[in-house]
């Protein structure tokens, strides 16, 4: 399990709390670490076996009898139970936030504009025009959707293929796809202090054309084969979209435009049903 070790490691004392304690902060792990959709029983014994811990008698009735569903209600509700496991409560989450020794972002993270307070406007810096500023809103809309797509991709990609494959995911795919650009920038920020890190396997590093590899090789995280099919016949552009924007394009052709906005559209329908 990637990252598991470093991150209790940052709890004071993890391995001498009690092995209910450990259930809760493994539970912050997959939730919130993580940010799966949902954790399970399964994945909190798999947990305890990765680090040799003596796990918790009966995970199980743990998680359901400190959840909104157990028989007998307690004071403090920890878990919300769904179809497809357990999420943290929102109260209970911030209360194990409090007890992880968790590094604040740099102070650049939280930039912001408040242009009310400005002295002066976007259009005041040299050597822009009315095109540049049309180009920036337009870019910026684009990238707020990408970042968007991104995000739902690896997090879908993440979940399926801890379904299909197990816990080791991450390791067979780097066996079987050919990732060798993704592990060549998570091997330089690494290796970088200047360099953030993006995130705890080795999705994080990955680009459009990466993900449609991984679809190639595993189209089973999809539930019918036409499926993964409708997605990779978009990823192509979506890779181009993403790097004209990153590359400081002067347009985007409108046939990518209109793709994107059909690509959202059946994107959505489609993971929901998965």
């Amino acid at each position: 399990m990637t990252g598991l070790t470093d991150y209790i490691e940052k709890i004071k004392d993890f391995k001498s709390l009690k092995s209910s304690e450990q259930v809760d902060f493994f539970a912050y792990y997959f939730s919130i670490v993580l940010n799966e959709n949902y954790f399970s029983s399964s994945q909190i014994q798999k947990a305890f076996e990765h680090l040799r811990l003596s796990p918790y008698s009966n995970i199980p009735k743990y998680l359901i009898d400190n959840s909104n569903k157990a028989k007998k209600k307690k004071k403090t509700i920890k878990y919300l139970k769904g179809k497809e496991g357990y999420h943290l409560e929102s109260n209970f989450e911030d209360e194990l936030r409090k007890s992880i020794n968790i590094a604040e972002e740099a102070s650049f993270i939280d930039f912001d504009i408040n242009q009310d307070k400005l002295d002066w406007k976007p259009s005041d810096i040299p050597f822009t025009n009315s095109k540049i500023r049309k180009n920036a809103k337009f870019f910026t809309t684009l990238y707020f959707l990408l970042y968007h797509l991104e995000n739902s991709i690896r997090k879908f990609l993440i979940n399926r293929l801890t379904a299909i494959i197990g816990s080791n995911w991450e390791v067979e795919i780097c066996t079987k796809v050919d990732l060798g650009k993704a592990q060549s920038i998570k091997a330089e920020v690494n290796l970088s202090e200047m360099l953030p890190d993006r995130g705890d396997n080795i999705l994080f590093y990955c680009m459009w054309d990466d993900y449609a590899k991984i679809i190639v090789e595993y189209p089973q995280v999809f539930s019918k084969p036409k499926e993964a099919s409708e997605i990779l016949a978009h990823l192509n552009s979506l890779a181009k979209v993403r790097n004209a924007i990153a590359h400081n394009a002067s347009t985007i052709p409108k046939e990518y435009q209109d793709e994107l906005t059909i690509f959202i559209k059946k994107y959505i329908k489609i993971l929901k049903n998965n």
